[in-house]
């Protein structure tokens, strides 16, 4: 059985994962800087880092850990992004998913 912690982590990633895809949508539609090639670029490795993570995390790879910083880092990026935008609930769920996520991993380090 998934442990809890982990099993809250992926949540949030699949759920990040969800938000970023719908927004990359969103954004397209909006046009103008939402439509920017590096504002779409960065929902789009948000999301499938997001994706490939909770993964990852499922059957605990030995990857785990250098995954999650990275997508920490990325998630915490796509927030910012989304922010200077306007984008409130991608903004949210990115920096609470990079929350989780920096968490788990100082979980990790620290375990045995």
């Amino acid at each position: 059985m998934t442990d809890p912690k982990i099993m809250q982590t992926i949540n949030h990633l699949f759920g990040c994962h969800r938000t970023c895809v719908r927004q990359t949508g969103e954004s397209l539609d909006i046009g103008g800087d939402h439509a920017a090639r590096a504002h779409i670029a960065q929902l789009m490795d948000c999301a499938a880092l997001c994706r490939l993570t909770a993964d990852i995390l499922d059957r605990r790879s030995p990857w785990a850990l250098e995954l999650c910083e990275l997508t920490a880092k990325v998630c915490t990026a796509t927030a910012e992004s989304c922010e200077r935008l306007d984008e409130p609930i991608a903004a949210r769920t990115c920096r609470e998913t990079a929350e989780v996520v920096n968490l788990l991993a100082t979980q990790l380090t620290a375990a045995p």
